[in-house]
């Protein structure tokens, strides 16, 4: 198989036929049997613009772990790069959001308190053009199958910092609800590690659904934890049912 390298400038890579669609999609992250909380997406389009929420939340019978963050981007449809890009969590009992924007050759971050609008603090530095979190999400999903190695800039705080990520032509095989379903694969490695997502670092790899929606199945990710593994629990996309559940209704 060959796989073309590129260090990735939008435009200049080839994409699959991925379209934005209003979604659902809910995640439950497991350490062993441990289910340690949930990740939820929410997806909205209106053809040309896509705003996007991520959910994350421990759960709350755990004592050694308490992660609660909300994320939220807008961009367009055709332009990934350089989105904005919001982060709320709580911090010593007051309810806060970080917004973070490029403006010229900076990246500004300004927090701010949700409930008075007071601002808190406001951050810059110098950086390059990058992907934020929500984005790259959607990026992995465009490049599925394309056979392409690429290194992605992603946006950490205020720093910009290259993953680099593989996604291979040819279908694998992963067992799920008792049945061998095909997908795609994702492959890649995180060289730093993101402590505001549970110190997310090294190896990752990643199954997505082998159609139009390319819609993750399971991911596992290295974390402060140990191993963690993602899986998809919940869905609602219009005219799509995971394959494997499309074949079990046919027999």
């Amino acid at each position: 198989m060959a796989i073309f390298v590129f260090y990735l400038v939008e435009g200049k890579i080839s994409k699959n036929d991925f379209k934005f669609e209003n979604e659902y999609l809910e995640y439950h992250a497991f350490w062993g049997f441990i289910n340690l909380g949930s990740i939820k997406i929410w997806t909205k389009t209106d053809g040309e613009y896509v705003k996007s929420r991520f959910q994350m939340d421990s759960n709350p019978w755990l004592f050694f772990i308490s992660i609660h963050y909300g994320f939220e981007s807008e961009f367009k449809v055709d332009s990934l790069l350089d989105a904005k890009f919001l982060i709320y969590e709580t911090k010593k009992g007051r309810k806060v959001v970080t917004i973070f924007e490029r403006k010229d050759d900076k990246i500004i971050a300004t927090q701010k308190d949700i409930k008075t609008g007071e601002v808190i603090e406001v951050l810059e530095k110098n950086t390059r053009s990058f992907y934020n979190g929500i984005a790259a999400f959607y990026l992995t999903r465009q490049l599925l199958g394309t056979g392409q190695e690429v290194t992605i800039p992603i946006l950490i705080q205020l720093d910009v910092k290259d993953v680099k990520v593989t996604f291979p032509t040819e279908n694998a095989n992963i067992k799920f609800s008792n049945l061998n379903v095909k997908v795609k694969k994702v492959v890649g490695f995180i060289p730093f590690i993101t402590e505001e997502i549970a110190g997310v670092t090294g190896d990752f790899i990643a199954y997505y659904s082998d159609d139009p929606a390319k819609i993750p199945i399971r991911a596992y990710f290295k974390t402060s934890l140990g191993n963690v593994k993602v899986e998809l629990v919940k869905w609602d996309r219009k005219n799509w049912e995971p394959s494997w559940i499309a074949d079990k209704n046919k027999n």
